[in-house]
């Protein structure tokens, strides 16, 4: 009996500290909640109303065709909707491109996907609905965010919270098609807000406005506001201190397609210093989107970018020095990130804080013109890529370094990529490598009849998560022309660390290739 009493004794302390421990757990769970729903209360949200003269799209708008066969304007969406705690965001619908081919007409057939833009602090609750999806799984970019979406199927909704103003990208059902982008900001402090009477300030309000083509002045600010989407392109050339910032659309849809003829860059920039970009969004440019030539002291923050036309490049770097691009979006149907010399030399380039999304050719690429104005002794020098993610990368390389003139390029580096997803030698790629770097001669890029040297490229911590096990090539010309001193330190391939070349899949070339380290 003495022990049948003890053992119930002991069944109830541990009755007695299970029900604590509930307790505890129930209270720190309600706690947690509480704390969430206060977040959710203090937040404070910014959206932004469409400009009502878009009109909305329709199924003709949806279909992939060319833009000669149906309307390539920028639209309101009418399939996707989203709300920001409870309210209701305005959601655009714009063109992008599926197509992993090159078209000699100009003219591969277009897609289109949707677009919201607000600003927040705090934490907010967002609700995508999508009714004419059937929803089984919701991917949310960039994985590094650690969003998990809630599905309700029967309601086609898909739920999450954001804690942190960035870019955010939802793709369905492991589709590219008909992603959503959701483009976000810190919400403007009107102290930052250039002020509109000021007669170097040029300011486009909510709405959508048709002009021509702006050529800033010495030391003026271009502001779109949110809710402004304007028809035009920009440029400045030989001089300094010339901004363009904001929360609104600079949109190219009303230009047709350049058709190798005639290009409307929408942010064209020669010869200046101290030029800033900060903040808009770039649709539908109908050929590259931004052109620094032969600048300095330039600054891109914050840039969103989705382009779709042929020779859609995101962003071209060419013959710079002292470039700080960061916190940008680049979806682009060319080079999204490329630095050129043109003209002068380039230096000190930096990339950093990044998210990519490569339909066509190449996501971050040196090259391939490094000498095109001829110069002696070319160089492009001191370039970093840090803190990039890739989302997509469809075609050609996702990192490349081509030197197919007779420069010199060297110490560029390559630091915290991760590739979400990639299927490189999709289409009609000619380039089906992970990793491309080579000196080269090439029928349509090289310039010089000599060709040059690429020395110390250092590629650390970059980590392939999903896609096409192909392989990578490093290649010289001949024994004189090498490429030298390459360093691989963390590289991931698709969850296995490795450590040397045949791991790695790297084809090296033993007659033309120097040092290569693996760390």
């Amino acid at each position: 009996m003495k022990k049948f009493g003890a053992f119930i004794i002991i069944i109830a302390i541990i009755f007695l500290l299970a029900l604590n421990i509930c307790g505890v757990f129930a209270l720190r769970t309600a706690k947690e909640l509480k704390e969430k729903k206060d977040m959710v209360k203090q937040s404070e949200v910014v959206l932004y109303e469409g400009p009502r003269s878009l009109r909305d799209a329709v199924a003709e708008d949806l279909e992939n065709v060319s833009e000669d066969k149906r309307d390539y304007s920028l639209l309101h969406c009418t399939d996707t909707f989203v709300t920001v705690n409870g309210q209701e965001c305005y959601v655009y619908d714009t063109n992008v491109n599926h197509t992993r081919s090159w078209y000699g007409n100009y003219l591969p057939p277009q897609s289109r996907t949707p677009v919201a833009i607000f600003d927040f602090e705090g934490a907010v609750d967002v609700e995508v609905r999508v009714p004419d999806r059937e929803l089984d799984k919701v991917k949310i970019s960039p994985l590094s965010a650690g969003i998990e979406p809630q599905i309700n199927k029967d309601a086609h909704t898909v739920s999450f919270r954001l804690v942190t103003p960035g870019n955010y990208t939802l793709q369905f059902d492991d589709s590219p098609e008909r992603a959503l982008h959701i483009f976000t900001n810190h919400i403007e402090k009107e102290e930052d807000k250039p002020d509109p009477q000021d007669p170097n300030v040029i300011c486009f309000g909510p709405g959508e406005w048709t002009v021509d083509s702006l050529s800033l002045s010495k030391g003026q600010t271009l502001y779109l506001a949110g809710g402004c989407v304007l028809h035009t392109n920009v440029n400045a050339n030989f001089i300094s201190d010339v901004k363009v910032c904001g929360r609104g659309i600079l949109d190219g849809s009303a230009y047709e397609c350049w058709k190798g003829r005639e290009a409307y860059v929408p942010l064209k920039f020669g010869h200046c210093k101290g030029t800033e970009i900060r903040d808009i969004v770039v649709l539908n440019s109908n050929a590259w989107v931004v052109e620094a030539y032969d600048c300095e002291d330039g600054v891109i923050d914050g840039l969103r970018i989705i382009s779709s036309r042929p020779n859609g490049d995101g962003m071209s770097i060419q013959s710079c020095a002292h470039y700080k691009i960061s916190n940008c979006f680049v979806r682009s149907w060319d080079d999204s990130l490329v630095v050129k010399n043109y003209d002068l030399n380039s230096d000190d380039i930096v990339f950093r804080d990044m998210q990519l999304w490569t339909d066509l050719a190449q996501s971050m690429e040196i090259g391939f013109e490094t000498n095109k104005g001829k110069k002696p002794n070319a160089t492009i020098t001191n370039v970093t890529f840090e803190d990039i993610t890739v989302l997509n990368n469809y075609h050609k390389p996702v990192i490349s370094v081509h030197n197919a003139d007779d420069a010199l390029v060297e110490d560029i580096l390559f630091r915290n990529i991760v590739v979400e997803h990639e299927e490189v030698g999709s289409g009609d790629s000619d380039l089906p490598y992970l990793i491309d770097i080579g000196v080269v001669q090439n029928n349509n890029w090289s310039s010089t009849p000599e060709r040059g040297q690429i020395r110390g490229v250092s590629l650390e911590n970059v980590n392939f998560m999903e896609g096409n096990d192909k392989y990578s090539r490093i290649a010289g010309f001949d024994a004189e022309h090498i490429v030298d001193d390459v360093t691989v330190k963390g590289l991931v391939m698709f969850g296995n660390e490795v450590r040397d070349a045949d791991e790695a899949k790297i084809k090296i070339s033993e007659n033309t290739v120097g040092s290569v380290k693996f760390e």
